[in-house]
C-alpha cells in the first residue's frame, strides 16, 4: 500500500530547542527507569518515536528542565495509548473503562500523590504505570496551581472517554460516522496544549480560557494535529483492522478508495491550518487587550507563540518520526505490542 501524502502549509516558522539530544536521551531513560517498554521491539519503537524531537519542536523556548518534564509526559502516555489501542485490552471496554478511572485518581488537584491501592484494577499494569505518573505528578505540582491540575485531569479524562469509546466500536466491529468521529477525535491534545503553561511559567486565566474565541482557537489546532496524525497513521491502522482514523473513516462513510480520502482529509486538515492562523493571529482583539496588564499580554503572546510551535513543530515531526511505520512487526503481525 503506497499512499501520496498531500501537501500541508504552515504559516509559522520551524523551531527547535537546543536541548533536543538532551531530552531524547532522558527520556529513553524514563521509560526504561520505570518498565514502560519491556522488551527490545517496545525500546526501538520509542526510540523511533523521536518524542523528544518533537516535544522540542513544540516547545522550542522551554528550559531543559520543563522540557525533559513534558517529553516524558507524552513518552508515558503515548505508551499507555499503544496498550490501549494495540493489545487486547482495546478491545475490552469495561477493563479499560476500570483503568482509565484508575488512573485519573493518580491525578488529584492538590498535586498530592496517592499510593497505589493494595488490589490495583489491572495490576501488572497498575505497577508499571503508576510510579511513572507518581513521578511525572510530583514534577508538574510545583509548576501549577489546583485550578491547571483539575483542568488537566479533566483533559485526561475526556481522552480517556473517547479511548472507552474506541474500545466499545472495536468489540461491536461498529464504524463510527464521520460527525461523531471528529467529536471524539477532538480532545486528545489537550493535555499537550495544557502543558505549554508548565514551559511558560504562566497559567491562562479561567475567564480567558473559557472564552468562545479561545476555545475554537484551541480546537481548531487540536483538529489540525489530529488529523494529520490521521493522514500519517492511516496504513498503519488499516493493517490493524482499527477503523479509528479520520482517513478510515471518510472511505467507510464515503465508499471511495483510501487515496481519495487521503486527498480529502488533506483539504480538510489545511482549512484547519488556516484557520488557527486566522484566529491566533486576532486573539485576543483591542478591547479584551485593553483590559489585559502589560504583564498578561505577555504571558498571552508566549502562549499563543506556543500554539504555534505546536501546529509547526508537529507538521515538521510527521516527516522525521518512526512512529507510524506499518513495517512494525507488530502492526505485520497485528497481534499488538508488548503487553505490561
Amino acid at each position: 500500500m503506497t499512499l501520496r501524502m498531500p501537501p500541508l502549509h504552515s504559516d509559522f516558522p520551524t523551531r527547535i530547542s537546543p536541548f533536543t539530544d538532551s531530552v531524547e536521551q532522558s527520556t529513553r531513560a524514563f521509560v526504561a527507569r520505570f518498565g514502560l517498554v519491556p522488551d527490545r521491539a517496545a525500546r526501538d519503537h520509542h526510540a523511533r518515536s523521536l518524542l523528544g524531537t518533537l516535544m522540542s519542536r513544540a516547545y522550542p523556548h522551554s528550559g531543559e528542565t520543563e522540557l525533559a518534564l513534558v517529553t516524558d509526559w507524552i513518552s508515558c502516555m503515548l505508551v499507555l495509548d499503544d496498550q490501549f489501542d494495540e493489545t487486547r485490552l482495546g478491545q475490552d471496554p469495561d477493563r479499560l473503562r476500570r483503568v482509565c478511572d484508575e488512573v485519573l485518581r493518580w491525578l488529584p488537584a492538590d498535586g498530592t500523590v496517592p499510593a497505589l491501592p493494595q488490589n490495583p484494577v489491572e495490576a501488572s499494569l497498575s505497577r508499571v504505570f503508576h510510579p511513572a505518573y507518581a513521578d511525572l505528578w510530583r514534577r508538574t505540582a510545583p509548576y501549577t496551581s489546583d485550578t491547571w491540575r483539575a483542568r488537566f485531569a479533566g483533559h485526561v479524562g475526556a481522552f480517556f472517554d473517547t479511548c472507552v469509546w474506541e474500545s466499545r466500536n472495536r468489540l461491536t466491529g461498529r464504524v463510527p460516522g464521520l460527525a461523531e468521529y471528529i467529536e471524539y477525535r477532538g480532545r486528545a491534545l489537550m493535555p499537550y496544549l495544557d502543558l505549554i503553561e508548565v514551559t511558560t511559567h504562566a497559567e491562562v486565566p479561567e475567564e480567558i480560557y473559557r472564552l468562545p474565541e479561545f476555545t475554537e482557537m484551541n480546537q481548531a489546532l487540536s483538529d489540525a494535529d489530529l488529523w494529520t496524525n490521521d493522514l500519517f497513521s492511516c496504513e498503519k491502522e488499516a493493517l490493524l483492522g482499527d477503523p479509528h482514523n479520520l482517513v478510515l473513516v471518510h472511505r467507510h462513510e464515503h465508499g471511495c478508495d483510501l487515496q481519495t480520502s487521503v486527498d480529502a482529509v488533506g483539504a480538510m486538515v489545511q482549512e484547519r491550518f488556516d484557520r488557527f492562523t486566522e484566529l491566533s493571529r486576532t486573539f485576543p482583539g483591542p478591547a479584551l487587550a485593553a483590559e489585559l496588564s502589560p504583564a498578561e499580554r505577555e504571558s498571552l503572546r508566549r502562549h499563543i507563540e506556543g500554539l504555534r510551535s505546536w501546529l509547526s513543530g508537529q507538521l515538521q515531526w510527521r516527516y522525521e518520526t518512526g512512529r507510524f511505520d506499518p513495517t512494525r512487526p507488530e502492526v505485520v503481525s497485528a497481534t499488538g505490542s508488548t503487553p505490561l
